[in-house]
């Protein structure tokens, strides 16, 4: 995936199909790409990853900055230092528990609802 902007504003992502791709060792068809994109027109982007993130987003997108450990930084409510831009769970934590991480996500959602909404 990459993002298009204008100006330092957000107006759509790059996108590859992906297909299930023959089992592993253990059974699990991951994802591979097709080498097929498409474009999609937006002006906010919800990026959800796993344990870890991809530094690329961080050290691209200007005005995030990073804590101590290399997480992302955020406040209480998961705010970075980016207006507009939110993390939570491990990419701000580090591998914490999964319980930890939906209590996260919970968190952000709520503040990025508050952002979007003007409140």
């Amino acid at each position: 995936m990459s993002c298009y902007s204008k100006d330092g504003v957000l107006t759509g992502v790059k996108c590859e199909k992906m297909v299930l791709g023959e089992p592993d060792e253990s059974g699990r068809r991951r994802p591979v790409g097709t080498g097929e994109f498409f474009d999609v027109d937006c002006d906010n982007l919800v990026i959800a990853t796993g344990t870890s993130y991809s530094d690329a987003v961080v050290d691209t997108t200007t005005g995030i900055d990073k804590d101590k450990w290399g997480g992302i930084a955020t406040d209480a409510s998961g705010k970075t230092s980016r207006p507009g831009v939110f993390a939570g769970g491990d990419a701000v934590t580090g591998p914490q528990t999964v319980v930890k991480a939906m209590g996260a996500g919970k968190q952000a959602a709520v503040s990025i609802d508050a952002y979007l909404s003007g409140r």
